[in-house]
């Protein structure tokens, strides 16, 4: 990361800031000697938004750029200053974010996660240019703005946390995919577990606190938000189709096979018996198809849109029918925990 930073040609501060490091990792960062490089080591752990939240008062930049451990930077001479000129006509920028696919089968699939992150950004940005979310992985914001809402806040969810008081607050979003960065994922279930436990207790008591003034928000551009919420959890396309078309359409058009079964063929009666029966296996059968049809077209385009050109057919269907599907039990598990008052704050150092 420090190879891509510091040599550009843009006037910039960077800061190193590390919560109670190992022995081996304190020994890495003695090893850095470069110019204009802070390093902050905080031997007792104060916390993410505490440790950012000082690094913002070492800082005198007009623009914060956030950026997380465990991204990595292309090799780009320009990335700051297209940043920068980003940021002229924005109070917030949400950075692309992609994840390289290899072997492991969680890559493959939080490639299509990052995906659908990416889409939601992109559709805030260019017709509400407004978000109440943004991926803390990497993003920035104008000094004035963060200064103005207080900063992170020590919560579970922070990235998120300040965005949305940045949304209430009438401050610009916008996306960019000029420049990106490559998340680290987890290969192993104990660990990929472990980070959504968190996240889904994290986003329950964000919309905890949040949930009236995006109600009202809401309220006033559903049209934005909805395909944001479909784009994230796309699975739920079959529950939404399953709520508004009726169960008797599917009996109706059985029923009228049958008919016109019997007239020709004189086999109405067995048909009849096993659409009965069948009706509703076949209207969800059908259902999972079409809501996965009208995800892969989406999907399909978007990617092309936005350069994310590896997208298989196969892969997006476990995506489809079995990554996103247990996101959102996690998900809803996370809120139950939540709203019984299982969860009333951070089970985990923040």
């Amino acid at each position: 990361m420090l190879d891509t930073l510091c040599p550009q040609n843009v006037s910039k501060e960077v800061f190193i800031t590390v919560d109670e490091p190992t022995e081996a990792f304190s020994a890495k960062l003695s090893q850095i000697k470069r110019e204009n490089v802070t390093i902050i080591v905080n031997k007792a752990r104060t916390g993410k938004a505490n440790a950012l939240n000082k690094t913002f008062e070492l800082s005198s930049g007009n623009v914060l750029l956030f950026l997380d451990a465990d991204v990595s930077l292309p090799s780009d001479p320009d990335y700051l200053r297209k940043i920068v000129m980003d940021m002229q006509h924005t109070d917030i920028l949400d950075i692309k974010k992609r994840v390289t696919k290899d072997k492991s089968f969680l890559s493959k699939m939080a490639y299509y996660e990052y995906l659908t992150y990416n889409m939601s950004a992109w559709l805030a940005s260019h017709f509400m240019h407004k978000c109440p979310a943004v991926n803390g992985a990497a993003f920035a914001i104008k000094r004035e703005v963060f200064k103005k809402i207080g900063g992170f806040k020590k919560v579970v969810a922070e990235d998120i946390d300040l965005a949305t008081r940045a949304f209430l607050v009438e401050s610009s979003f916008a996306y960019s995919s000029e420049v990106e960065v490559k998340n680290v994922v987890y290969s192993d279930w104990r660990k990929w577990f472990t980070q959504r436990r968190r996240w889904s207790i994290g986003q329950a008591l964000w919309l905890k606190d949040w949930y009236k003034d995006l109600i009202k928000r809401f309220a006033k551009k559903p049209q934005v938000f909805l395909p944001s919420l479909f784009f994230l959890y796309p699975s739920v396309t079959v529950f939404v189709l399953g709520a508004l078309i009726p169960s008797m359409w599917m009996y109706d058009g059985l029923l009228f096979f049958s008919l016109f079964m019997s007239v020709k063929f004189n086999i109405a009666l067995p048909l009849f018996l096993v659409s009965l029966g069948t009706a509703d296996i076949l209207k969800v059968l059908v259902l999972s198809l079409t809501g996965f049809g009208i995800t892969a077209a989406v999907f399909y385009g978007f990617s092309r849109k936005l350069g994310f050109n590896e997208m298989k057919l196969h892969e997006l269907f476990f995506y489809y029918f079995f990554y996103s599907s247990l996101w959102m039990i996690i998900l809803f598990i996370g809120h139950v925990q939540v709203l019984f008052g299982k969860k009333s704050g951070p089970g985990w150092k923040t």
